[in-house]
């Protein structure tokens, strides 16, 4: 649910750096505040954390600017309508999963809930245990494990440039592999609209190509907190135990349009802020997270991709992610802000 370089054993190459391209989700380690990339494989080496600024507010969770376009609109960048590529129908969506499969249950809710609007067509995985693959079987969704460890690897042991750069290179295969299979099996079966990812490797190449514009990550962090240098501080592995270390007093997730930065991608909505309880641990906030901010944030954004009202705009935000137009009208950074009364009833 969150990106960056992760491995099978939890551990994550970082400093903080900000890779030149791919995007990837949760290991088990904390990250560091972002800085521009130092070496010329984009996968930098394992260091401490840097220090951090102090929250914008006493919960961690930055007002946005009031002007939603504080950089204008910049050269070269023309607005750009997120839209589905089937004409009729239900809304076809595929799932990159790993883990328990919570957001697969959000979206195959979804599809009970309002068939003819919504279908999860595919479901693919790295690995083999991931539980998700199991939920979907279990709701007759064509579920595919996969092999990445055996064939690449673990990120963890690339300890130097080379191999880091051989790791990538295994990986970025592996992808464009996947790509083709999905490519193939679209041509039996009809093209996805929107890819979700909740999916705890880096992804680099064409598969990222292939689904421009049509691929949202969910991230357990509030993407909107920036540093003095108008860097996100809230990403990397685990965004839930730097808020709270931090001092946070309330965490919520972000989901964004997949790019080929580290979590630097566009931000379509933003779930219900969950406040931290006293005495509670990061992984109980983080379950509590789920339930309350991550699944109403999917769903609204799937509804809106759904609904043809998302768009980037020419602009560019403080942190130089785009802009989001919602039916048209620019949002701030964060793009839709979910409040803790739009949790839908028995959250």
């Amino acid at each position: 649910m969150m990106t960056g370089i992760a491995t099978a054993d939890g551990t994550r190459l970082t400093d903080g750096t900000r890779p030149t391209g791919g995007t990837g989700l949760t290991g088990g380690t904390r990250p560091t505040v972002a800085t521009q990339p130092t070496g010329a494989t984009g996968l930098p080496d394992a260091t401490g954390l840097p220090d951090t600024p102090e929250p914008t507010d006493a919960t961690g969770l930055s007002d946005p600017p009031t002007d939603p376009t504080p950089l204008g609109a910049q050269p070269g960048l023309a607005p750009l309508p997120l839209r589905r590529i089937s004409s009729d129908g239900p809304l076809r969506i595929g799932v990159l999963v790993s883990a328990t499969g919570a957001n697969l249950r959000t979206l195959i809710d979804m599809q009970h809930a309002q068939p003819d609007r919504y279908e999860v067509a595919l479901v693919a995985s790295h690995g083999t245990r991931s539980k998700a693959l199991g939920l979907a079987r279990d709701h007759g969704i064509e579920a595919w494990p996969g092999d990445f460890d055996a064939h690449c690897g673990t990120a963890s042991r690339a300890k130097d440039p080379a191999e880091r750069a051989a790791y990538r290179r295994r990986a970025r295969q592996w992808h464009d592999r996947l790509g083709s299979r999905i490519a193939a099996w679209e041509e039996d079966n009809g093209a996805l609209d929107l890819v979700v990812l909740a999916y705890h490797r880096w992804i680099e190449g064409e598969l990222l190509t292939r689904y421009h514009g049509r691929m949202i990550n969910q991230h357990p962090g509030d993407l909107t907190v920036l540093d003095e240098a108008h860097r996100r501080v809230l990403i990397g592995n685990d965004p839930v135990t730097l808020a709270m270390d931090l001092g946070h007093t309330a965490t919520r997730t972000s989901c964004f349009l997949v790019d080929r930065s580290h979590d630097g991608g566009a931000l379509l909505c933003q779930g219900p802020p969950v406040p931290v309880r006293r005495g509670v641990d990061p992984g109980a906030q983080e379950l509590e997270q789920k339930r309350l901010s991550d699944r109403p944030c999917l769903e609204w954004t799937v509804r809106a991709f759904a609904d043809g009202s998302l768009a980037l705009g020419s602009g560019t935000h403080a942190d130089g992610s785009r802009v989001v137009l919602v039916d048209g009208v620019a949002t701030p950074l964060g793009g839709r802000r979910l409040t803790a009364h739009e949790t839908p009833e028995g959250m």
